[in-house]
């Protein structure tokens, strides 16, 4: 059952990857004047491309609810963070750019890093819910942390903003995550278990929120500066998450701690080299309307 749930999140990680390219490309293409607003996903709605993003996320988190539905929240996550290392190259490729040496450099290091972390944590499973009380706490401190991206995105532009709400939107589907997997315990104990909770509901509307973050960071700049701190913030809420209020367990020993510590490092760095890169910095200052390159050279629009 474990290695259903490893190849599940690995097949996520991946799925997410080509819709984020998809959903950024047409987010780009959006009016400023609609960012951070539910017109926002209306006025995708119109696009193909971004229709064909959002089909790819559906199989996406239908393989990651599979996969919590067979691990614990502290080993999935982080296995979804592999998707960066197809979404960056996807979208840098998808604008007519090539990664250079700094490029690789950061996406790398975010993927070792945060694998580093998995294999540092040794993750072990828990429980499948968790106390009212608990989930008080931890919508307050994930409903804090999102409006502290939100504020700070507001604040900055270009991919400075979109990191910043790449941060509200990793910290919100860090939060779907333990909804996810409280609401598949519920759906095996029947129907009308399922329904009668509010975690499925719950989970619907902190899917929505995310939506609207995430579609504002892919509109505000490219696609490596906001991918990278969703791909970090996301599973660090799960985990946290999970080790709280699902009594997930992952190792504490001084060995097992320094080498999170320089998972975490690395991920850190990965994310500053790519925000502060040269082709991140241009594809920024790109025209949001200009043609990528698949479009430019079949002739036609996705949209």
């Amino acid at each position: 059952m474990l290695a259903v749930s490893v190849v599940a999140a690995l097949a996520a990680g991946c799925t997410f990857a080509i819709g984020s390219v998809l959903q950024q490309s047409a987010a780009r293409e959006a009016p400023a004047s609609v960012s951070m607003s539910w017109r926002l996903l209306v006025d995708l709605a119109h696009r193909r491309r971004w229709l064909l993003g959002i089909a790819s996320d559906v199989g996406s988190f239908s393989l990651q609810a599979l996969a919590l539905a067979f691990g614990p929240l502290a080993l999935v996550q982080p296995l979804l963070v592999t998707g960066i290392l197809f979404a960056i190259p996807l979208a840098v490729h998808w604008r007519g750019r090539r990664l250079g040496l700094r490029e690789w450099a950061g996406t790398i290091a975010v993927g070792a890093g945060l694998a580093a972390f998995l294999a540092a944590a040794s993750p072990t499973d828990g429980v499948p819910q968790t106390s009212w009380d608990k989930w008080l706490l931890i919508l307050i401190a994930v409903g804090g942390l999102m409006s502290v991206g939100i504020v700070i995105g507001g604040a900055l532009s270009g991919a400075l903003r979109a990191s910043a709400y790449g941060l509200s939107a990793g910290a919100a589907f860090g939060l779907l995550a333990a909804l996810t997997k409280a609401s598949t315990h519920l759906l095996s104990q029947g129907a009308g278990v399922f329904f009668t909770s509010w975690q499925p509901y719950g989970m619907a509307g902190v899917a929505v929120a995310g939506a609207i973050v995430q579609q504002s960071a892919f509109q505000a700049g490219p696609l490596p500066a906001s991918v990278p701190m969703m791909d970090a913030v996301e599973p660090t809420v799960a985990v946290l998450i999970g080790v709280f209020a699902f009594s997930e367990h992952v190792a504490t020993s001084t060995g097992a701690l320094a080498f999170e510590a320089l998972g975490i490092l690395l991920v850190l760095a990965g994310i500053i080299s790519l925000d502060r890169s040269p082709v991140v910095l241009e594809i920024a200052a790109a025209p949001p309307d200009s043609p990528p390159r698949l479009a430019a050279e079949s002739g036609s629009s996705l949209r």
